[in-house]
């Protein structure tokens, strides 16, 4: 298993919690939203907030999809493509919200 770091706080991102990562690196889902909100025009703050809301139900739908341990190979292939579904769709609300 790969280990990271949080570029925000340096503690290690494990699996099991919440975290995306941007161009500079790996970050806590909390970290990540606490930083941008410190540095947006306020204009921006409600995008923000729906942005966060969309990457925090994205990040727990990932988090479930880790626990279904399906047996035979054909659900395990169904579990592995809905899961990279949802992950390029965190990707995307992640660089979103890094763009704002």
């Amino acid at each position: 298993m790969a280990q990271f770091k949080c570029y925000e706080c340096s503690r290690d991102v494990n699996t099991g919690q919440k975290f995306t990562f941007t161009k500079k690196g790996s970050v806590h889902y909390d970290c990540f939203v606490s930083s941008k909100r410190k540095t947006i025009d306020p204009e921006k703050a409600e995008m923000l907030r729906t942005l966060s809301l969309i990457l925090d139900s994205e990040l727990t739908h990932l988090l479930n999809l880790l626990r279904i341990s399906p047996e035979d190979e054909a659900s395990k292939e169904i579990e592995k493509s809905k899961y990279k579904e949802i992950e390029k769709a965190a990707g995307e609300t992640t660089r979103r919200i890094d763009e704002l």
